[in-house]
């Protein structure tokens, strides 16, 4: 399977051309949007609170995921920081741009950090998941080549320019759809704040540290000889290990209170 039926741009507006890789990103952006109205009020918080997360985040997440990837892709340097046309965007530098955003917004409008990160994590996975598309048309973000024939073909492989390579892009996308079904399970029918949170740094920190190794050499970011975006996938485990346990340990002190209380 390869995009070259279609192309790198999917259409001209006013001479502009407009890339597939783009529509994919606002497809996931608008979904992720309207789906978090929904988690909203399965939770009862404000119908406000989508406008709010989205004003925070976006902005931070463009320019950190954009910051990112210039720093660290050997592709780019800081002078190419405003030619987003020209591609380079890093999930993880948007992830962390988003976080920061999110830590702004709840010290000014006094929210609960974990839970409004608990709804952004369960939107974000599924964003992730479609946005990966946009790899497939840009021609990028595959793995090592495959020589066996059987194996030449898709979801296994893409063919770029006439040779095979692992599909990584539809790997992760499908480990983000499955991490999503998983996450609105747990935010659906669950009422602790943080479960969500830490499970999504955990699960999509071990996917990042799992396939990394895998894509072609020029899609690693790197500081060195070391592997950043596979640092960084080691760092979100441990933050969603340690807010896991974090949960955990007070959902048993809240229990043994409660009993306390009723034995009182």
């Amino acid at each position: 399977m390869n995009n070259y039926l279609l192309g790198r741009v999917a259409f001209s507006l006013f001479g502009v051309e407009i890339y597939w890789y783009g529509i994919f990103i606002t497809l996931a952006i608008l979904t992720a949007f309207i789906l978090s109205f929904v988690l909203a009020k399965k939770k009862g918080l404000s119908s406000n609170l989508p406008y709010e997360i989205i004003i925070a985040i976006l902005p931070l997440g463009i320019l950190c995921g954009r910051l990112f990837a210039v720093l660290f892709d050997s592709g780019l340097d800081i002078t190419d920081y405003f030619k987003f046309r020209e591609g380079g965007m890093s999930i993880i530098g948007a992830v962390i741009g988003g976080a920061i955003g999110i830590v702004i917004l709840c010290l000014i409008r006094k929210h609960s950090f974990l839970e409004v990160t608990d709804m952004v994590c369960v939107v974000l996975i599924l964003a992730q998941a479609i946005g990966r598309w946009g790899n497939f048309f840009n021609n990028e973000l595959y793995g090592q080549e495959i020589i066996n024939p059987a194996l030449q073909k898709f979801p296994i492989a893409v063919e770029i320019d006439g040779k095979f390579y692992e599909a990584l892009f539809f790997y992760e996308s499908m480990l983000n759809l499955l991490g999503f079904v998983g996450l609105i399970c747990l935010y659906w029918f669950t009422k602790n704040k943080g479960l969500a949170t830490g499970t999504y740094f955990m699960y999509y920190g071990i996917v990042r540290f799992i396939l990394e190794p895998r894509r072609q050499g020029q899609y690693i970011l790197m500081l060195g000889k070391v592997q950043i975006s596979r640092l960084m996938s080691g760092v979100m485990i441990a933050i969603g290990l340690g807010i896991l346990i974090y949960t955990i340990v007070k959902i048993i002190l809240d229990k043994k209170k409660k009993r306390a209380e009723q034995n009182g």
